[in-house]
């Protein structure tokens, strides 16, 4: 203490200046930092959620794209619908095992669980309904191709609730962002 005491007034005052400087150029370069990292992390997680949400569209596409062959082979006859259905099939497996990986939550894992599982419940339906029509017993393959109808819906309205998980989670990213701006 007694050191400072011996420097001038105006070096006090110049050191004090200086110290305020330093500190008001840290907290800048601090902020700026800060910043950039959040930037950076918020774009991750917006980026995978959009990942996501672009991979639950996916599925809702192949789903809906399977819906109708069963009919056009039952009026038609022609084998290509079913070899076309085989096709979206496995595009939609394809896409729920792309969901799966994406997967960081238990929601979400519980949710592709039970799409897994309707669309399971759904596809054999389906096959039954392509045995009987494939046998000429259309009216049996017409009552069962009803419950394959209603299994569909579930599995679509399943997956649209998937997705709605992922546009949940980009909003509050976007919320998060705007909030943290403000700040």
């Amino acid at each position: 203490m007694k050191i400072w005491l011996k420097i001038s007034l105006r070096v006090r005052i110049y050191v004090i200046l200086l110290a305020l400087v330093m500190i008001t150029i840290a907290g800048g370069i601090v902020t700026v930092w800060y910043t950039y990292q959040m930037e950076h992390l918020l774009t991750a997680v917006t980026e995978k959620d959009l990942a996501a949400f672009q991979t639950a569209e996916a599925l809702v596409v192949a789903l809906a794209n399977q819906k109708g062959f069963v009919s056009y082979f039952f009026i038609e006859g022609d084998t290509e619908w079913l070899r076309q259905l085989g096709e979206y099939r496995q595009i939609f497996k394809e896409r729920l095992n792309d969901a799966l990986q994406l997967a960081e939550t238990e929601r979400e894992r519980i949710a592709l669980s039970r799409i897994e599982a309707e669309y399971t419940r759904y596809i054999a339906v389906k096959d039954r309904v392509i045995g009987f029509y494939k046998e000429d017993r259309r009216e049996a393959g017409t009552l069962l191709h009803r419950q394959a109808r209603e299994l569909f819906f579930t599995v679509l309205e399943l997956c649209g609730k998937y997705k709605g998980i992922h546009e949940e989670k980009i909003v509050q990213a976007r919320i998060k962002e705007i909030t943290s701006r403000r700040i």
